[in-house]
């Protein structure tokens, strides 16, 4: 029996030690095996042809693109986990001045970050600063602007602050001492055979190595690019298996 392979796969990886899962990949795009070795030759006689061959160096990679990406799978790419707790944030806004000389910004500015104001026309180009003294914690995001000198009502501005975020604000930290692990990878998906019935196929890697090489990408124009996950098949100590197939084939 003869199969064809046109299904994308689903996989988990999991926690070599204690095999619980560290993420899921179900909104994969492509999934490769690929194999590679090195062969040494004997070579003798006239012509000098290749008599006998060795092989050896085995390699394994594994590629795979996802679609989506998750916090579980960026911190399988860093190796660094997200946490929860607030942050002071940047924000940059723009907003037209009231006939009483108030605005209202979307969050309330800390008074212990510098706090900056420019006039403008067109939401970018800052035109001119705007002198101000803004030293009291303010207790909501309206600000009254009466007495800043060079403010009249109509006025475009851009205000650039800093505010508190959220406590239920999530963060990773991509350092330089932290990187990928190693896990256990299992997947699923379907061949074909001949007779037109779809077989499951299972892949076990028992000892995955994900590299620290990936791309963010970003992009105004064009479709989404995936996220890359580049993988290198190492050799478990407890098995010489480096990739298990098993079709579950029902006779």
């Amino acid at each position: 029996m003869r199969y064809g392979s046109r299904e994308i796969m689903d996989v988990v990886l999991k926690d070599k030690k204690t095999g619980e899962p560290k993420v899921y990949l179900e909104s994969l795009t492509t999934s490769t095996i690929e194999l590679a070795g090195s062969t040494v030759y004997a070579r003798g006689g006239k012509g000098h042809p290749k008599l006998i061959g060795w092989d050896s160096e085995k390699d394994i990679t594994m590629n795979m693109e996802d679609a989506l990406i998750s916090k579980e799978s960026l911190s399988i790419l860093t190796g660094s986990k997200f946490t929860k707790a607030s942050k002071i944030v940047h924000k940059k806004e723009v907003v037209d001045v009231l006939e009483d000389l108030k605005v209202t910004l979307a969050k309330t500015p800390l008074a212990s970050q510098k706090l900056f104001i420019y006039k403008t026309k067109d939401g970018t180009s800052m035109d001119s600063k705007v002198n101000h003294t803004i030293s009291a914690t303010p207790s909501t995001p309206d600000l009254d602007l009466t007495g800043v000198t060079g403010i009249s009502v109509g006025d475009k501005l851009i205000f650039d602050y800093y505010y508190t975020s959220p406590i239920t604000t999530q963060s990773i930290e991509i350092t330089s001492d932290i990187f990928p692990g190693t896990y256990l990878l299992e997947g699923t998906t379907l061949w074909r055979n001949e007779d037109g019935y779809d077989v499951e196929a299972l892949y076990t890697v028992p000892k995955l190595k994900v590299l620290p090489n990936f791309t963010i990408p970003m992009a105004s124009t064009g479709d989404p690019t995936p996220f890359t996950f580049t993988c290198e098949v190492l050799k478990d100590t407890s098995s010489t298996a480096m990739v298990i197939i098993d079709l579950l084939e029902e006779e």
